[in-house]
């Protein structure tokens, strides 16, 4: 899938390619700028310029003499009984006069001289007050939630907390939407399984196993059919929406780090446009990911089947293997996409444009890239726990009052689902900007990074000076 606007040549005939700047798409506000993808290749340093041999001179007169090396010493300069060395060339300078090696410093001046009376006196090799030594290196500029430079991991972790904070009215907002829809979609779930339970548990054939009756089984075929067909609703619906978050949530974290304003209705406006070419991305990588795990475990079951019907102990062993090796590739791959979703917003370019630049981007830093995720969702995992801690101990106390009479109460009650579902509403308000942001933010320090991203970013942000 392709959108009608991501994989059209760019207007400078560049293709995928995208020129150094950034194009407009037009701006929608002064300064506005798209992420446009810069090349992946470093850029060469230029060459260090050196005067050419006749344009050199020596006291006044042209020579051809190299000028990378000290020019001969003149007639009578260095030798016996001549005047002496030129400074700096054949011999060292004298030492200025002073005291001598180790001689405490000078006294400060009278009144009226440097320093004032009360100032301490400078001493040679000392730094003022105020001013930066030799190597001080400036900071870089941060006119959103992060500095413009390469990231460290503690910063991508605070940039992902930070534009929370900064915005929490539109990004807070944004995911208490979803995250409603979500536990909506849940009680349905729900629902549908206390339906079930209800027909399972009420049956004769179940709560009197002696009395030889039948199974109502169009009943319990009727709850399952409902229980699939509403399990199919939540996952797409929840796929949706999880994909309309992350559109929405990624430009947020895009403006957040140019230090501009956000609200919800610019960040729908702007992450609308980019939605059915960011579902068609999401469901390409799903496929691609799923039939390459898919046929590595049903290798996986066919080696292990043949192997295992002359040696048990080896089919079990390989057929382990392959299975293995099927999850490393499958988790290889999705690092590899990782970046693909915000490439496609912030660059608007089309869904395999996209694949191609996260494969590029993640080069050479796969490690980097996977460690960072992987801390970043045990902390989104634990930071969830905790605040649906509430919610499932109420729940647990309500299904253990229930089942306190009747050992086959419904699991399912509504007072337990409604439990749970507020327990998923409040966790996921955090956990889902919390990720969308820890990915936005590795993309654009991959850019910082690989293509100097940050150079274009304080221009757009209208930094001073860049």
């Amino acid at each position: 899938m392709s959108s009608d606007q991501g994989d059209a040549p760019r207007p400078d005939g560049s293709g995928d390619q995208a020129p150094g700047l950034p194009w407009v798409d037009p701006p929608a506000e002064p300064g506005d700028t798209t992420w446009a993808a810069r090349p992946t290749e470093p850029v060469p340093p230029a060459p260090t310029v050196v005067p050419d041999a006749e344009t050199a001179r020596v006291a006044e007169q042209p020579t051809s003499v190299d000028p990378q090396l000290p020019p001969p010493v003149a007639p009578g300069w260095g030798t016996p009984g001549g005047a002496p060395a030129a400074p700096g060339w054949s011999s060292p300078a004298p030492p200025p006069p002073g005291p001598a090696y180790g001689a405490p410093p000078p006294p400060a001046p009278a009144y009226g001289g440097y320093p004032p009376p009360g100032a301490p006196a400078y001493v040679p090799g000392q730094q003022l007050p105020g001013v930066a030594g030799w190597g001080a290196v400036p900071q870089a500029p941060k006119p959103g939630v992060i500095p413009l430079r390469p990231l460290g991991v503690g910063e991508i972790l605070d940039g992902a907390i930070s534009y929370m904070r900064r915005d929490p009215k539109t990004v807070l907002g944004i995911s208490a939407i979803i995250a409603a829809a979500i536990a909506l979609l849940q009680l349905l779930l729900y629902g549908s399984f206390s339906t079930l339970f209800d027909r399972i548990l009420t049956d004769p054939a179940f709560t009197s196993p002696g009395s030889g009756a039948e199974p109502d089984s169009s009943a319990i075929a009727g709850a399952l059919g409902g229980l699939g067909g509403v399990a199919v609703l939540v996952v797409v619906v929840t796929f949706l929406l999880n994909t309309l978050a992350t559109g929405m949530l990624t430009t947020a974290m895009g403006r957040a780090v140019l230090g501009r304003p956000v609200s919800t209705s610019d960040v729908w406006q702007r992450a609308r446009k980019r939605f059915w070419p960011l579902v068609g991305l999401t469901l390409l990588i799903g496929l691609i990911v799923g039939v390459v795990v898919a046929v590595g475990f049903g290798l996986a079951l066919l080696v292990g089947v043949g192997v295992g019907q002359s040696d048990t102990g080896g089919g079990v062993f390989l057929g382990f293997v392959i299975a293995i090796a099927t999850i490393v590739v499958g988790v290889w791959l999705s690092i590899r996409f990782l970046l693909a979703p915000v490439a496609l917003i912030l660059e608007n370019v089309g869904p395999t444009t996209s694949i191609r630049r996260s494969m590029a981007l993640v080069k050479g830093a796969w490690w980097r890239t996977f460690g960072i995720y992987l801390l970043a969702s045990i902390i989104a995992y634990i930071v969830a726990q905790v605040l649906a801690i509430p919610f499932s101990f109420l729940a647990g106390i309500i299904g253990g009052l229930q089942s306190s009479g009747d050992a086959a109460a419904n699991p399912f009650t509504p007072a337990v689902s409604i439990a749970s579902a507020l327990g998923t509403l409040v966790s996921q308000i955090v956990v889902i900007p919390f990720t969308a942001g820890i990915v936005a933010l590795l993309y654009i320090d991959r850019r910082i990074r690989r293509e100097a991203l940050d150079i274009e970013l304080a221009r757009a942000a209208g930094v001073p000076g860049a």
